[in-house]
């Protein structure tokens, strides 16, 4: 008995028996509607939108919360403008929102990774 236990965790340290697991050693899935809408500006060498996002950081270092996120996406602020309910709809506004908060904790254990719109064509 002593000897499964230990295969098995030694299985679910590699990643072999979950799922979840392997797949969090891979990047996170970029929305097409943030590739579609906010990549341009939020992407490394752009200087309109700030790059901290991607860690859920605001420009001066602080924990940005998802609701912050949810007003800036809807309301604007300064350079960034607002986008109706037919341009981003409740669902995929969570969708972004899911993905930066995913894509901030991937990024804690892969500092370098660098985000970028999937290769796929395809419509909304």
């Amino acid at each position: 008995m002593n000897g499964k236990k230990s295969i098995v965790t030694a299985a679910l340290a590699l990643g072999i028996l979950s799922g979840t697991i392997v797949r969090a050693q891979e990047p996170p899935k970029m929305p097409y509607v943030f590739g579609m809408y906010c990549f341009m500006c939020h992407k490394e060498g752009v200087q309109i939108g700030p790059m901290g996002m991607f860690d859920m950081l605001s420009k001066s270092g602080n924990p940005l919360h998802e609701q912050f996120i949810r007003n800036n996406v809807r309301f604007g602020i300064k350079a960034m403008p607002a986008f109706r309910l037919s341009e981003v709809s409740p669902k995929e506004l969570d969708g972004i929102v899911r993905y930066l908060k995913d894509l901030a904790a991937y990024r804690k254990t892969h500092p370098n990774y660098k985000p970028a719109p999937a290769q796929e064509g395809g419509a909304k």
